[in-house]
């Protein structure tokens, strides 16, 4: 569900340095050259179309797609980009075949996780790309983004934010799993790309150590808190984690908690 208040934006999350840095990476690898048609598919806060940009030339050439279904989101990118070739387009990406014209790349980045029919979307982008057109996409929502012996601290902040709730008298319905939590294998992914005509796909792992305040910061993010808590209101959900995360810290005496990112870029045969 789209909020328009922009309290639950992903920007705070996105200006961490670990964002930008395996955003950065994938984006390099996408072949993006001056003069392409690009989409930045889920753009946000518009941290992506940034890194975009910067593989487009000075001045840039080409066209930039940036699309959203959120309002808040692309206000926010729109203030933060100032450029004559990137047109942002309010839209999901199932639609994106009626959103824009045949395209080059395609870039998805940290949000493939909340699309329910992943097939669907997948074979969507495989229409708008050309002959040789590239998806590059990443997300840290997968079987395997756990590293190491993480789950105690994922386990330990769900104890604690749920603790929270139940002491402001709230309770959290579990009787329905979300779309954020239906997590793919790598494999899964890889055969949802080559049944959309994806002939070659390469597939990293990256891990990064985020701190206490990101995991402060993801829980002001609308989606995220919908997924981890659902039925309850944002503002009092952004709370609750927010007071789990730094109890966990404190109780486990953590500085950071590993998370690994899964970067995947395919060709279109």
């Amino acid at each position: 569900m789209e909020t328009s208040d922009a309290r639950f934006s992903f920007a705070k999350f996105a200006a961490h340095p670990f964002f930008r840095e395996v955003n950065a990476w994938l984006v390099a690898r996408a072949g993006i050259r001056p003069g392409a048609d690009v989409v930045d598919l889920g753009c946000g806060p518009g941290a992506i179309t940034e890194l975009i940009l910067q593989r487009m030339g000075v001045p840039p050439l080409g066209r930039v797609f940036a699309i959203d279904p959120s309002s808040s989101a692309l206000m926010l990118a729109a203030q933060r980009i100032q450029s004559a070739i990137v047109r942002f387009v309010q839209g999901t990406a199932e639609r994106l075949s009626s959103l824009v014209p045949q395209v080059d790349t395609v870039v998805f980045c940290n949000a493939i996780h909340l699309v329910p029919d992943k097939a669907q979307v997948i074979a969507a982008i495989s229409n708008v790309l050309r002959p040789g057109g590239v998806l590059a996409f990443n997300t840290t929502f997968f079987e395997g983004a756990y590293a190491g012996d993480s789950l105690r601290f994922y386990k330990h902040w769900g104890l604690r934010a749920m603790r929270c709730l139940r002491e402001r008298g709230h309770a959290v319905v579990r009787d329905a799993k979300t779309t954020a939590m239906q997590w793919l294998t790598p494999e899964e992914y890889r055969r949802l790309l080559a049944d959309s005509g994806f002939a070659e796909t390469e597939v990293e792992f990256q891990e990064k150590q985020l701190p206490c305040q990101a995991w402060e910061d993801i829980s002001e993010f609308s989606m995220f808190i919908e997924g981890a808590l659902p039925g309850i209101p944002l503002e009092i959900g952004m709370e609750a984690l927010k007071v789990g995360a730094r109890q966990t810290f404190e109780d486990l005496r953590l500085q950071a908690v590993p998370r690994i990112w899964m970067q995947v870029v395919a060709r279109r045969g």
